[in-house]
């Protein structure tokens, strides 16, 4: 990091890399940030839910300050007894007095930390959680347009920064604003006298901090968007390393990723410089202090005739002082990467909830219906829109089977995605059951229709989990049912434990048949009414296609079904085809009747007959 040029501008920087420029404008735009009310809103909420344990805390913290403010005062009063030549008794009265609220003050510091961490820890959980849950259950075209860097680095990067903030900062910030706030208080009330330094120099730390935070809020800003774009960067390089070695861009890819992890590092070095700046500006306040308690001690002590003890418990508040109010300030380079951290992950929670049912329809049979249904995305460049899939009317007949077919980009999955409910379009009404989605009930929807693509994750685990995910209740018999209906109950009898194999990552290694066959199994236990199947053959031969396209006929028998044909030899046994090109239906029919009008459909099945 020595070797980066921390004043040189971003523009610079970033070069001619046009992926580098993409990611970060994405990311600066993709999930919502909170601002500070309303995540201070948020933080409040969750304190009264733990409204005893908050309470508890504060008044333990608030002891622990208290009795750090009484400190001085009992300092002073035994100079005062020494220097009046009071007695010995009165010497060790105050000097037992001195050490027992000395350790009351120590263990309710430490038991106010613990308290406080514990708190934290507590609320940072349920808010892990519902980031988790917010990204997880983010739709499909959000996360296809974000990307998983984004969500990666606000489940990752910035819980793990709040959850060391809670750990060390939030509770030394919290005892040390008592503290101070405690101690001025005791200041005040010590001599009006002092109530003049207080004045003269509180004001001037409030400014430097103020001067720091106007600083540096943008900047923290700007590095966890260059954070997120770097992890994006990254995951790409490594998901896509077959294609990276196929075509030798490794020097791309790396050159890509080290652009935005120098963009981040020069953002936190600009920050850096601004706290050495902070740091040489409180020496001016520190030094005023210091000067202002001694002559202030003088003129009180020589004119004013106030005792020795009075000044010296001013003395040692002052110093008290300085301690937390210094240590707050130079806390603020983790307050404000924790609060951009929070921020984030507020913003993920507060403002988008997928999961949210925009009303009560729910689906009444498994007919699907689309309405003047059309679909466009916009261009990075100029903003225009790119349309996907032109205006289309369509009806689907409870227990239709419909296919789709078109060359690529002809927006076969558009209008799969559109079918299943899983894309929302960006004009037109879909109907399942006659429930309008728009107003639907999602989890019905969700409970009512499922789809099937060629990308299957094989979750890690024991098979038996593994398909428990479509029902949690379903028996070992329901669940060798499924899979003898998918054709897959021979290679599952042959794993080294049966169902209770470890599958997925560090288990054992599923082929692509295989993971798609375990994909519909699952749909066979959940059992929906409306299946969409995204040309889930596609990937396989000509043996592992055979075997799929039985199983995902099997599957769909007795339901509505959408299926992407990737074979014409699957669309062929659909009651329905229907033909795309450029966005549009061009034809639709069955089998026979397409290839009998001699159309693009048949065109299609001569070429594919050959």
């Amino acid at each position: 990091m020595s070797g980066i040029d921390w004043k040189r501008p971003l523009e610079d920087v970033l070069g001619d890399d046009a992926t580098a420029r993409r990611q970060l404008a994405e990311h600066a735009q993709l999930l919502p940030i909170a601002d500070a009310r309303t995540s201070l809103r948020f933080v409040l909420a969750r304190l009264r839910e733990h409204w005893v344990a908050s309470l508890a805390t504060l008044v333990v913290t608030i002891g622990g300050a208290v009795a750090a403010a009484i400190l001085p005062r009992l300092i002073g009063s035994a100079v005062d007894v020494v220097a009046e030549e009071g007695s010995s008794a009165q010497v060790w009265r105050l000097g037992a007095q001195i050490l027992t609220i000395g350790v009351v003050q120590a263990v309710l510091m430490a038991l106010g930390w613990a308290m406080i961490s514990s708190l934290g820890q507590r609320i940072l959980a349920g808010m892990r959680e519902d980031v988790i849950d917010r990204a997880l259950d983010l739709p499909a075209q959000t996360m296809e347009r974000t990307g998983i860097g984004d969500a990666l680095s606000r489940v990752a990067d910035d819980v793990d920064l709040a959850a060391r903030a809670v750990n060390n900062l939030v509770p030394n910030l919290i005892q040390l604003g008592f503290l101070v706030f405690i101690t001025l208080i005791g200041m005040a009330t010590l001599s009006p006298w002092l109530l003049l330094m207080v004045v003269i120099i509180v004001p001037m730390y409030v400014l430097a901090a103020v001067w720091y935070l106007r600083r540096t809020a943008p900047i923290y800003r700007q590095e966890r968007i260059a954070m997120g774009a770097r992890a994006q960067g990254l995951l790409s390089a490594i998901h896509g390393i077959p294609t990276v070695h196929a075509y030798g861009i490794e020097r791309r890819e790396t050159r890509h990723v080290a652009v935005l992890s120098e963009t981040a590092s020069i953002l936190n070095m600009r920050v850096m410089y601004l706290v050495g700046r902070l740091v040489m500006g409180l020496n001016v306040p520190e030094n005023l202090a210091l000067a202002m308690v001694l002559l202030l001690g003088f003129v009180m002590v020589q004119i004013g005739g106030a005792p020795v003890g009075l000044v010296t418990a001013a003395a040692v508040y002052l110093v008290t002082l300085f301690w937390p109010m210094m240590a707050v300030i130079f806390n603020l380079d983790e307050v404000q990467s924790a609060l951009a951290s929070l921020a984030r992950m507020v913003g993920v929670i507060t403002s988008i909830d997928p999961a949210a049912s925009p009303g009560t329809e729910r689906p009444r049979d498994a007919s699907i219906r689309l309405e003047q249904v059309s679909h466009a995305y916009t261009t990075d460049e100029d903003g225009a829109e790119r349309v996907i899939l032109h205006p289309i009317d369509l009806d689907v007949a409870p227990g239709e089977v419909i296919s789709l077919v078109g060359a690529s980009g002809a927006g076969k999955s558009t209008l799969a995605s559109i079918l299943a409910g899983t894309l929302e379009p960006r004009h037109g009404r879909v109907l399942h059951g006659g429930a309008d989605l728009a107003r639907a009930d999602l989890e019905a929807v969700r409970a009512h229709a499922a789809i099937v693509s060629q990308d299957v994750h094989v979750f890690r685990g024991t098979l038996r989990e593994d398909l428990r995910l479509a029902s949690a209740e379903a028996s070992d018999a329901q669940l060798w049912e499924a899979l003898r209906r998918v054709d897959a109950e021979v290679w599952a009898e042959r794993l080294p434990a049966g169902l209770d194999t470890e599958v997925g990552e560090k288990g054992q290694r599923l082929t692509a048949e295989q993971s798609q066959q375990l994909a519909l199994a699952r749909i066979a236990l959940r059992d929906p009414a409306v299946l969409v199947l995204d040309e889930a053959t596609a990937d396989e031969g000509s043996s592992g296609a055979r075997v799929l396209e039985r199983a995902a006929l099997e599957v769909a028998r007795g339901r509505t079904a959408v299926i992407v044909a990737h074979r014409l030899s699957q669309a062929r046994l659909a009651d329905r085809i229907l033909v795309m090109a450029d966005g549009h239906v061009v034809e639709q029919g069955s089998h026979d009747q397409l290839v009998a009008r001699g159309g693009a459909y048949a065109q299609l099945w001569g070429a594919w007959s050959s």
